[in-house]
């Protein structure tokens, strides 16, 4: 199968939702985590392909609490969100973020 039919074969099918998980990020105060992994994590929650027993745990040397690491990305979504940002849907993603 050439790869321009494997693409056209992918497409065409939905997404499966994962399994549940929790996922691990270190340096999570960080420019990677704000520019490309919750925004794309966030992107998955919201084309419905995260379990609803989805966790991030993010681990950084800066001193913080759960409520203010939420705080941090919820500003910083706004900016770097690739597409619409959903709020309602975005509150509900936020309750599944943990920092250490």
């Amino acid at each position: 199968m050439a790869a321009t039919e494997t693409l056209k074969v992918t497409a065409e099918q939905p997404g499966q939702v994962g399994d549940p998980c929790v996922m691990v990020i270190f340096g999570a105060s960080g420019d990677l985590t704000k520019r490309k992994l919750i925004p794309a994590l966030y992107n998955l929650g919201r084309d419905r392909l995260l379990s609803e027993q989805f966790a991030v745990v993010g681990f950084a040397r800066s001193g913080m609490s759960n409520e203010a690491f939420r705080d941090k990305l919820t500003r910083e979504m706004k900016e770097f969100a690739t597409g619409p940002f959903d709020l309602d849907l975005w509150q509900r993603f936020v309750q599944r973020l943990y920092y250490l």
